[in-house]
């Protein structure tokens, strides 16, 4: 087994449960530290399959001796944290960022424990300086999302901008709209601008895969990489 350690964030959203599903199957894959509000939400049967791989720790990103626990033995940390559309957000217009807000203190985590790799989601709605973008990049990134899901654009920009710290070896990884999929589809990584390939569809199943590629070959760190099947 690798002596390689993750710590999971998200891992009951969907991409999550994806990344998991990938992961701990792989003959020779790493072990995976869960930090989850609620153990139940996750994959039960895979948990039971492969529980010498897995380690859960239940508890909220705030609470710091969770995250001490979970930190334990560490090698990299990947988010797939995200935010989710609502209603309320959408008609008061308000943005708060609780998950972005977290970060602080999981950094400082990271650094007690010598944990220096971040891998971290958010989107397009977390811009680079001199991308550019066709009219179709342009409306599903800079107009649709601060329109229809404010509070959810301001989180991923957030999260983006304060894990693109110079202190840790960092890859935001800009996704655009998630689908399902076979795994099988090509990604795309790169900054919108004319010679970006990806489309504006991924598919949890090849992000995934994606990721755990990146955590093992750095191809992306210090940088900030739009994705895109194509």
């Amino acid at each position: 087994m690798s002596t390689e350690s993750i710590l999971v964030l998200g891992a009951t959203g969907a991409s999550g449960v994806a990344f998991l599903k990938y992961v701990l199957p792989l003959p020779d894959g790493p072990k995976l530290s869960l930090l989850v509000r609620s153990s139940s939400k996750l994959p039960q049967d895979l948990i039971k399959r492969y529980a010498d791989k897995v380690r859960i720790v239940e508890g909220g990103l705030s609470d710091e001796d969770k995250l001490n626990n979970a930190m334990e033995g560490v090698t990299s940390v990947v988010s797939f944290l995200g935010a989710y559309m609502s209603l309320y957000y959408l008609i008061t217009r308000s943005k708060p960022t609780p998950i972005a807000d977290s970060f602080p203190l999981i950094k400082q985590i990271m650094k007690k424990h010598g944990v220096e790799r971040l891998l971290a989601l958010s989107t397009p709605a977390h811009s680079l300086p001199g991308e550019e973008y066709t009219w179709p990049q342009y409306i599903t990134t800079k107009i649709f999302p601060p329109v229809v899901v404010p509070q959810g654009s301001a989180e991923m920009d957030a999260i983006g901008t304060i894990c693109a710290d110079e202190n840790f070896a960092y890859t935001i990884f800009r996704v655009p709209h998630l689908t399902t999929g076979t795994g099988e589809e090509r990604v795309y990584a790169g900054i919108y601008g004319p010679d970006f390939k990806g489309t504006q569809q991924l598919s949890r199943e090849s992000l995934v895969r994606w990721v755990y590629e990146e955590i093992q070959e750095g191809k992306w760190i210090g940088k900030q990489p739009a994705l895109g099947n194509y």
